[in-house]
């Protein structure tokens, strides 16, 4: 294949040319598994929870970056409403914890042990708390810690016992923390307050019924089915990431294409008699611009096979530095930006194909 000569012709060039693509590849990879991973870990408490409705202070919307806080006698009037199952509180403390001299933050979710709801999604260690000195801790926070099933947290005055580790609790800059819903009253010092309610319908009854039967009992409350709910945090959680990773992903994608055209351009420079020699015996319209294309692709997807080589050890590396970074990858998201970078492969032809115009055949005789 002549594409592949005029490559391997400059071999340290081609190498270094694919190692540069691999990188912004890499680059984009991680940046899509981050964002799996933040999107995963902000929003599984949510989507674990079987609540049929959420209960929150009016003009709340989520959990993630807004304050809900309702009376604690709100469970004993949520449980007389027809249709209502159960009532079950919650509430979220951001807590200041100090471990090994250094200061971490929390966000403890308390709540009922008896019934578990508003619990962990997932304990992957160990197993939930039963009595108020105890506590279950995200797997990532555990790791950056080196905190281990047994140990305890200081919290304010208290020391809990770690039972569990979860998953799904990893918010990238704070992670989850689970104890019981007596504990984080005594925290902050209040008994008589909640941020919220998780819902249970008595089978056969409607949510859009029973949330008018709340709404007409109950002042200054805002009333959330499940699928609205999750929206609203999902809806959060990208306003605060997606816009970030969005520009650096951009970025990359306009690196990647600049080298590409770059190295191109190049090739083209160097091999512009022999391009004019093609030219001059005749050869087929489009033959030399198919040739560049072939250069774009195999540049790219030479990049694309040292990226995926990479990757996987990559993350395994970030994630043991840092374990709070939290990244998720699957095969569609590696098969998606496989397909960008071939398409930026095939924007990058464009201006070395306009130079393959500026060629004459007549060079040949210079």
């Amino acid at each position: 294949m002549y594409a592949f000569n005029i490559l391997t012709e400059h071999r340290i060039r081609y190498i270094f040319t694919a190692l540069g693509i691999a990188l912004c590849t890499l680059l984009m990879l991680f940046l899509i598994s981050i964002y799996q991973g933040v999107s995963y870990g902000s929003t599984e408490y949510v989507r674990s929870c079987n609540a049929d409705l959420w209960i929150l202070q009016k003009h709340a919307t989520n959990i993630l970056r807004s304050t809900s806080i309702l009376p604690a006698s709100y469970e004993d009037d949520l449980n007389k409403i027809r249709g209502v199952k159960s009532a079950s509180p919650v509430i979220f403390i951001l807590a200041a914890v100090k471990l090994n001299n250094t200061n971490a933050t929390l966000y403890l979710a308390g709540f009922d042990p008896v019934t578990g709801i508003g619990g962990p999604p997932e304990i992957i260690q160990g197993r939930n708390i039963r009595t108020d000195d105890e506590i279950v801790l995200d797997k990532s926070f555990a790791a950056k810690y080196n905190i281990k099933i047994g140990d305890k947290v200081p919290i304010r005055e208290d020391s809990l016992k770690v039972t569990g580790i979860s998953t799904g609790t990893n918010m990238f800059v704070i992670q989850y923390a689970f104890i019981s819903i007596d504990e984080a009253h005594k925290i902050i010092g209040f008994w008589n307050i909640v941020s919220c309610y998780q819902v249970h319908l008595i089978p056969g009854f409607r949510p859009e019924e029973v949330k008018s039967n709340i709404d007409s009992s109950l002042r200054k409350i805002s009333v959330l089915d499940k699928e609205t709910f999750l929206k609203n945090n999902i809806q959060e959680m990208e306003n605060g990431i997606v816009p970030l990773l969005f520009i650096i992903t951009l970025i990359s994608g306009i690196v990647l294409t600049a080298i590409l055209s770059l190295i191109l351009s190049i090739s083209v420079m160097e091999k512009r008699k022999d391009f004019a020699i093609i030219k001059a015996i005749g050869s087929p319209r489009g033959f030399i611009s198919g040739i560049i294309i072939q250069l774009s692709i195999l540049l790219s997807l030479t990049g694309l096979a040292f990226a995926l080589m990479l990757f996987f050890p990559m993350i395994a590396l970030v994630e043991k530095i840092s374990p709070e970074v939290s990244a998720r990858t699957s095969i569609i998201q590696i098969l998606f930006v496989s397909l960008a970078v071939i398409v930026i492969s095939l924007i990058s032809s464009i201006l070395p194909n306009q130079k393959i115009r500026k060629i004459y055949p007549l060079e040949v005789f210079k």
